[in-house]
């Protein structure tokens, strides 16, 4: 059984989570993960499993007034397909919408469609690329975004 944890693991325990959960590899390395954990608006959504407690997921983002950007969704593999990233956007949307926010923006790479799937069942929309975004390799991102409290 899984279980939702208000406990922010280390920049370490992300990256690593991020590391496996990438096709090419987490896109931040520890020291991002470690600034972000210090921002003031960052947020994290967590999900552990419960025997033993292991940090099995994570979502992070920043709102600022109506608008939030998501910067990382990652799952263990072990535990992919089972609907944790999706629980993890459901608590976002709510989370964003009960504090004012309108609209949650993010990143994804040109490649990546199995996360593409993912955003367009639960409600997002293309709206534009980056050119060169991803290194190692390099790759565009595709933009995309989702209304939300409309």
């Amino acid at each position: 059984m899984d279980k939702q944890s208000s406990t922010r693991p280390t920049a370490q325990q992300l990256w690593a989570l991020a590391d496996a959960s990438y096709p090419t590899g987490s896109p931040w390395q520890v020291a991002q993960f470690a600034e972000d954990l210090k921002h003031p608006l960052s947020q994290y959504l967590i999900k552990e499993s419960s025997q033993p407690s292991k940090l099995i997921a994570f979502l992070s983002y920043q709102q600022v007034l109506d608008e939030a950007e998501v910067f990382n969704l990652a799952v263990d593999p072990e535990y992919q397909g089972r609907g944790i990233a999706k629980e993890l956007l459901q608590a976002l949307f709510a989370a964003v919408q009960h504090a004012g926010g309108t609209r949650i923006l993010l990143e994804v790479r040109a490649s990546n469609m199995q996360a593409q799937a993912l955003y367009l069942r639960t409600g997002f929309v293309i709206i534009g690329r980056r050119k060169n975004y991803y290194q190692h390799p390099q790759e565009d991102a595709l933009i995309m975004e989702k209304k939300v409290g409309e």
